[in-house]
């Protein structure tokens, strides 16, 4: 998963969060499929459509979280950011926060969306008024360090707004207080599952989901409702009684060649098969052993099924080996022949085993599977490509 959220800095963790909240906002906030998310555009993060809502995240990757005040910095500094919005129309502003806010405090109103906020404003007035003197008379006074050094500016912006603009400003914006934190997202993600899927899947659904969504923005930093809906839709289909999940047919390991060795080198060697035959067996092999750790971690399938698949490709292999090696022996070849014949029979596993043999799903429709596990028996030597590989490959 390319997010890994239990590895990241406590620097990193609000960066990180930012594209996991806009997953959220875009699935439980978008007032139409085509209203669109986005991540450090106008503000952390960004939902476009008939309106325009900007949320700014103020995360803490830790439970513990004291209470929002009207003399809190990162609600002044972001005050400074949202004054030149004090005009719009389109314009709402919500300020996510872990920490809380009192019921008996003015803040409380931008809470409970409470309208009347004019005594609100003239607190904050107050309170820029009384940073902006301080800050004056430090100048004066020349001192060596100015206060309020982070939360200077939102109170300047403040203040050089019309007492009109300042309520109109302080009316669109709405505070969201004792927010979840980086490490409960996935839950979150599962919590929206729930009306869709049967808890068993929705775990599994949770992870590819956030896996896609990481994936998806670092191509393009904008993303539709009407995206994430299909995509959802997708992950659900895939995880049923009759499909799995394809979480490798695109994937690569970091170096193919460092996946070629063993018996499987071996046997491939045997039938005079070259770098190209060995590289093929090797990705194949990487993509299919991958995606049977996660299908078992996830619960999706138990090892007895695969093992059983195994028996039936290993009975489907028999049937075309077999005659081979009988038919060779009794007409006593050459090992040039026996390499030819043993490489005629790798291409087969390469390229239309998969025709001949049921996925393991019926609606399963990845490659991969059949002729990765293939290479795979190659390198436990239940199966091989020589019509001697098992006497050969075993004395050596």
């Amino acid at each position: 998963m390319s997010i890994n959220i239990h590895s990241a800095q406590a620097p990193m963790f609000g960066y990180r969060f930012q594209p996991l909240y806009a997953l959220l906002v875009l699935w439980k906030e978008a007032e139409d499929d085509f209203d669109e998310i986005s991540v450090e555009t106008e503000d952390d993060v960004v939902l476009t459509g008939e309106k325009t809502r900007l949320y700014q995240l103020k995360h803490s990757s830790t439970s513990k979280s004291g209470a929002l005040t009207i003399k809190n910095d990162g609600f002044w500094k972001t005050i400074r950011i949202w004054s030149s919005y004090a005009n719009s129309t389109t314009h709402r502003m919500y300020f996510v926060t872990s920490e809380t806010v009192k019921e008996d405090d003015l803040l409380f109103k931008l809470v409970s969306n409470d309208m009347d906020r004019i005594a609100v404003v003239r607190q904050m007035v107050r309170e820029a008024q009384n940073v902006i003197k301080a800050r004056e008379e430090a100048i004066a006074n020349k001192a060596e360090k100015l206060p309020y050094e982070i939360k200077i500016h939102g109170c300047k912006a403040f203040m050089e707004l019309t007492d009109n603009q300042r309520l109109s400003l302080i009316e669109k914006i709405t505070i969201r207080p004792n927010n979840f934190n980086i490490y409960d997202v996935e839950k979150q993600v599962i919590d929206q599952l729930s009306q869709m899927v049967i808890k068993k899947l929705r775990q599994p659904i949770a992870k590819r989901l956030l896996e896609w969504w990481d994936q998806r923005l670092l191509k393009q930093n904008k993303i539709n409702k009407t995206e994430l809906l299909f995509q959802i839709q997708s992950f659900i289909a895939q995880i049923q009684s009759n499909n799995l999940p394809d979480d490798y047919s695109k994937a690569f390991p970091e170096s193919v060649e460092n996946e070629i060795g063993g018996y499987m080198e071996k046997q491939i060697d045997l039938v005079n098969g070259k770098f190209s035959r060995k590289k093929k067996a090797a990705l194949s092999r990487w993509r299919a052993r991958n995606q049977r750790e996660v299908w078992i971690e996830d619960d999706l399938l138990n090892a007895v099924e695969l093992k059983e698949y195994d028996e039936m490709l290993i009975e489907l292999w028999s049937g075309k080996h077999e005659p081979m090696k009988e038919d060779l022996e009794e007409d006593e070849e050459t090992e040039e022949v026996c390499q030819k014949k043993g490489l005629e029979l790798l291409d087969w596993i390469h390229d239309d085993s998969h025709l001949h043999i049921n996925p393991i799903r019926s609606e399963w429709k990845q490659h991969f599977l059949i002729h990765g596990s293939f290479q795979q028996l190659s390198e436990e030597l239940k199966v091989g490509w020589h019509p001697k590989y098992d006497e050969m490959l075993r004395e050596s």
